[in-house]
């Protein structure tokens, strides 16, 4: 056996020369004219309103999104993701997101022309506002390495003085401007809810403080928020530099606002504008990379890479629904857990980004104690001490009861902290992370199946389960024993905990009950003439429903799939039936099709949905702004190029015939492997493998398995073994640090790079770009 050479672990050669400034250039969002916003309220998810079609920036704690609010006046949102209500018990209205205000840009003149651009590669806007008195050239970002937010303008004329303010939101849960009924306790006898902000000045400096109060009584301030701005002017330059700080006490708070503000100022701005842009420079040179032959879906991409790492860092909360950049105008102000959380962190795995994802997992760590409450906190249920759970909404403790009465209206969501766990396993499995997975993960996912220990039920030898939940049916009675949503997540669960204590000899106590669950438990409930049901009781009529949770034994879970033949037909008739009515619908269906190998028609569902429901800023909209379906369309884009489930890695498996040529570098596979190639003319011409961890990879090439080839970087033969002909599968035996290339014999091999694109192509999003005309 002849092994390949060995590199730094994560250098990635394949892409060092890419032009990285040259190449996100075209992927750009640009404004030739900004859309202002409805006077009212936007539930109507009009595709072009001010908030979806800003230019948003942040650095995972700070966001802003920069739009027009009307005439001659323009809207600085200002965001930071931990400012939550602080009251209990959870709801949402207790504990919820909080919008904190905005600041304006009012010209002295009338508008006659405005531009923008958001350069990604820089994470920095800039533009200029042509009026009747003077222009108005800015430019904007949010610091990528500080807690600040950068204006700077340099004007001509009259609109030397053009007017700044912050206009402060009521610290509210913006689910009461939905017309809900708040609780009765949630405000005071005189009804009130949180005090008005203070606003304040010290010398050129700007404070709001804004308190929260724990109870309806206001004799105990929880914590405080406070923003602070100030500006300096040089001649026709002025320079705004703002934060929002947030601590225990009202002097703590504004001690560490003073602070950013003075270490902010005392750096130049030429100074601070680069270590921002060495930031962001650094992070592209991290992640995979990936190229499509469609431009608009290649801007997508992209633009997703920006906006996740603008509001996800390694030491900031996790991502919710509104991420950093906050609105009152939502229904949404929380983390919701049955699809939501799943759908944001189901792809920065795959993409090499794991340090991204990792606030997810240190939080169940951390809130371990809170998810075995969700189950004990229910009268009943005081001694499961050994079971845990998440209900459907919470805040970003994860505590949120859940009670076996929800089942009456089928909200009883026993899945879905098993389905998180989900990803959690796949980041543990793809970086190699075995002491994690055996000390954090392996008992978070034990306490999950334990609570279905508990509620199963027992008739001629199988084990069934009572009525739970299968989320978003629309129905509002109990749904029946057996969901298939519970049935596909519990399976997957107890084949891992029985796969994981055989890997690593760990021996538990409860590995014979595990198998004996798995062995009696029922079938999934299904119908001929439909295809899989929602549950025993509820035959699949309601071919709108818009999630595909009573099809997760397809995906993703793989339990039942193409590549099983006596699966073939109950699989293609369940995705042929199920007819999702929703951005996220579309794109779990293509995800679908692409593991059945069906590329054209999971290529023609990316595209209804890029079509209707993609914003201008690709942001995404249901009653409010939701954060997790342009993040499931990334995990699907990858699948077109590398998918990894079952016990093989397929590269390029079902490419659209369109899609002639294709290239990504470094997407992370399960087992630890780094995976790269290149196709041209339709034909596989190189693929590359570097191993972390070392082990037995198993690839699917689609090179036909005669003319397969693998070598060292050198040019030395490697040898492997060939297993199934037909479908091109090969076994490599590697060593930890190994690099081989895999090529098709016949055919030139090339490395993986950018794939070009027309110049009326470009410029895909932004209300003044190409997309939008």
């Amino acid at each position: 056996m002849l092994y390949a050479e060995r590199i730094t672990p994560r250098q990635n050669p394949l892409t060092a020369n890419i032009d990285w400034e040259d190449f996100l250039a075209q992927h750009d969002m640009y404004w030739n004219e900004l859309t202002a916003d409805p006077p009212g309220r936007s539930a109507d998810n009009a595709l072009k309103t001010g908030y979806y079609a800003g230019a948003i920036m942040g650095n995972g704690l700070l966001g802003t999104n920069l739009y027009k609010l009307k005439d001659n006046v323009y809207r600085l949102n200002i965001g930071r993701s931990d400012v939550t209500e602080t009251r209990r018990p959870y709801n949402l209205f207790n504990s919820a997101r909080l919008p904190i205000g905005y600041f304006t840009l009012t010209t002295c003149g009338n508008v006659n022309k405005e531009s923008m651009r958001l350069s990604i590669y820089n994470a920095i806007t800039d533009g200029i506002f042509t009026t009747d008195k003077g222009t108005v050239k800015f430019r904007t970002y949010v610091h990528a390495k500080e807690d600040y937010v950068v204006f700077e303008t340099e004007t001509t004329g009259e609109e030397a003085d053009y007017v700044w303010n912050f206009v402060p939101l009521q610290a509210v849960s913006p689910r009461l401007m939905f017309g809900n009924r708040p609780p009765e306790d949630y405000v005071n006898a005189e009804g009130k809810s949180n005090p008005h902000p203070e606003i304040r000045q010290e010398g050129e400096t700007h404070f709001v403080v804004q308190k929260l109060v724990s109870d309806t009584t206001f004799t105990r301030v929880n914590r405080v928020y406070v923003v602070a701005w100030r500006e300096q002017r040089d001649g026709l330059r002025r320079r705004i530099i703002a934060t929002v700080a947030q601590d225990k006490t009202e002097r703590k708070a504004l001690s560490a606002a003073r602070s950013v503000i003075r270490k902010a100022f005392s750096e130049s701005s030429a100074r601070a504008e680069t270590v921002h842009k060495e930031h962001w420079h650094a992070f592209y040179r991290k992640a995979a990379f990936l190229t499509f032959p469609d431009t608009e879906l290649e801007s997508f991409y992209w633009l997703q890479y920006y906006k996740f790492a603008s509001t996800a860092r390694p030491d900031a909360p996790i991502v919710d629904l509104q991420g950093v950049w906050p609105s009152w105008d939502t229904p949404w102000p929380a983390v919701w857990n049955n699809l939501n959380l799943q759908l944001t962190y189901s792809w920065q795995t795959k993409a090499n980004l794991g340090f991204l994802s990792r606030p997810l997992w240190d939080a169940l760590d951390r809130h371990a104690v809170n998810l075995r409450r969700n189950v004990t906190d229910i009268p009943g249920q005081e001694t499961w001490t050994d079971a845990a759970c998440i209900g459907r909404t919470s805040s970003y403790d994860f505590h949120a009861p859940l009670s076996p009465e929800l089942a009456a209206t089928n909200q009883y969501e026993v899945g879905n902290l098993t389905w998180l766990l989900f990803y959690y396993h796949q980041y543990c499995q793809a970086y190699g992370e075995t002491k994690r997975l055996k000390k954090k993960l392996f008992p978070l996912l034990k306490a999950a199946v334990n609570l279905y220990f508990h509620i199963r039920t027992e008739q001629d030898g199988r084990y069934g389960l009572p009525p739970t939940a299968s989320p978003e049916y629309t129905v509002d009675k109990p749904i029946g024993p057996n969901a298939n949503y519970d049935l596909a997540n519990l399976r997957w669960a107890l084949n891992t905990l029985i796969e994981t204590d055989s890997v690593f000899n760990i021996n538990d106590p409860r590995l014979t009950d595990w198998k004996d669950f798995r062995r009696r438990l029922v079938d999934y409930p299904c119908d001929a003439a439909t295809g899989y049901k929602v549950s025993d009781t509820y035959r699949f009529d309601n071919t709108a429903h818009r999630h595909y949770s009573h099809l997760f034994m397809i995906y993703p879970y793989y339990l039942v799939n193409w590549e099983k033949e006596s699966d073939r037909h109950l699989v293609e008739k369940s995705v042929e039936r199920w007819k999702g009515n929703q951005g996220y619908s579309l794109t779990g269906k293509a995800a679908m099709l692409l593991s059945m190998g069906k590329g054209e028609e999971a290529l023609d569902q990316m595209k209804t949905f890029m079509k209707k429901y993609v914003k201008p800023n690709t942001l995404y909209a249901e009653t409010g702004p939701v954060f997790e379906t342009p993040m499931a369309a990334v995990s699907t884009l990858h699948d077109f190029y590398l998918q990894d489930w079952g016990n093989r890695i397929r590269v390029f498996h079902g490419m659209p015939s369109l899609w002639r040529d294709a290239a990504f570098s470094g997407l992370r596979a399960q087992g630890a492997f780094l995976v790269s190639a290149s196709r041209r003319a339709g034909k596989t011409c190189l693929i590359r493998v570097e191993s972390e961890k070392g082990g037995l990879c198993r690839l699917q090439t689609e090179i036909p398995t005669d003319n397969v080839q693998v070598k060292t970087l050198s040019g030395k033969a490697v040898s492997f073994r060939r297993m199934l002909t037909g479908e091109g599968v090969i076994e490599i035996d590697m060593r930890p640090g190994d690099i081989v290339q895999i090529t098709d014999k016949d055919i030139l091999p090339l490395l993986p790079a950018p794939l070009p694109h027309p110049s009326d192509e470009v410029r895909c999003f932004g209300d003044g770009s190409r997309r939008s005309r």
